[in-house]
């Protein structure tokens, strides 16, 4: 048996492993293939390894901000979770390092972060709310004169607390967003962030040459390390739904950019080709906790066809118009 298999198998055992004690067939099978190559127990405990090591290093971090309010941290990680944490640490473990696909240190260390798939909501000391979707982290750094929210990876939404005296900023790679009382959304991206309105106003600002726009209810805006600009108006009633329902709404979007989306909600890679699917636009309503359903529904409206090769490969392909 080659090498990869021998990992990938590993993989699925420390997975299963981790969610939970095996039943008895389970544990006889475990057994076996311990028992088959040598090689299978060493591979195993490398993985474990990594995983002990990465728990480690956020245990280290001591208590999280004090901007969470006391008991809004659950005690255990979901089934889900605790299945998303131990996939990345095993593909770090295959890979021979601590990033993949944009998975940084600083993200295992957040304050805050959710799996793929799975929202939380938080209650800060300050009254204000934070929802992060699904695949997201955040850090937060209260202090007498400023309320700031470090976003690492995915989309949040913000219910801010009117405090003058200590104004509330957003800040992600390529600028910021600050705010005094207001509803808003901010999502990360690569190289780009995004701002979209749902009450009142914030000043989204560039992290390098310092150019702002100034966005209001139903407004959105993009930031980029060096600029920044207006993006089409939004229906804010319509946003703040999608989010209670953890919904994408996608009004004439590109295909590539709705399935980035779903990419970032789902174990596993989710491939397809860019350039292939050029010129094809959704207009529908997805739900984002539900990756496998979204695609099915892209799937019956638009010419594409998914195929699957196992539960941690999928591809999206165009399918080649008739003559």
């Amino acid at each position: 048996m080659r090498v990869a298999g021998i990992e990938e198998q590993a993989a699925e055992w420390v997975l299963r492993l981790g969610e939970g004690a095996l039943d008895a067939g389970e544990q006889a099978e475990l057994d076996d293939w311990l028992l088959a190559d040598p090689r299978h127990q060493a591979t195993l405990q490398r993985m474990q390894g990594v995983i002990h090591q990465l728990q480690g290093l956020r245990e280290q971090r001591g208590p999280v901000s004090a901007a969470l309010a006391a008991g809004n941290l659950p005690a255990r990680r979901t089934p889900a979770a605790r299945r998303t944490l131990l996939g990345l640490a095993l593909a770090a473990a295959l890979l021979g390092g601590l990033q993949l696909g944009g998975v940084q240190p600083q993200v295992w260390l957040a304050d805050a972060r959710t799996a793929p798939a799975e929202w939380r909501s938080l209650a800060l000391e300050d009254g204000s709310q934070v929802t992060l979707a699904g695949n997201s982290a955040v850090d937060l750094q209260f202090t007498a004169g400023e309320r700031r929210l470090r976003l690492l990876r995915g989309q949040v939404l913000v219910d801010v607390a009117h405090d003058p005296a200590r104004p509330f900023v957003v800040q992600t790679d390529e600028g910021s967003f600050r705010a005094l009382g207001t509803r808003f959304v901010v999502s990360e991206g690569a190289g780009r962030s995004e701002l979209t309105m749902l009450e009142s106003r914030v000043e989204a600002r560039s992290a390098e040459a310092g150019g702002y726009i100034v966005a209001g209810r139903g407004e959105r805006a993009w930031v980029e390390r060096e600029r920044v600009g207006p993006l089409p108006a939004i229906d804010p009633q319509r946003i703040d739904l999608a989010w209670q329902q953890h919904q994408l709404v996608a009004d004439g979007l590109p295909l590539d950019q709705v399935l980035d989306a779903l990419a970032a909600q789902r174990r596993g890679l989710l491939r397809f080709d860019r350039a292939a699917l050029h010129g094809i636009k959704v207009s529908a309503v997805l739900p984002l906790d539900d990756s496998e359903r979204a695609l099915q529904l892209l799937a019956e409206a638009l010419p594409v066809q998914v195929r699957r090769f196992g539960p941690w490969w999928t591809s999206v392909e165009r399918v080649p118009a008739k003559n």
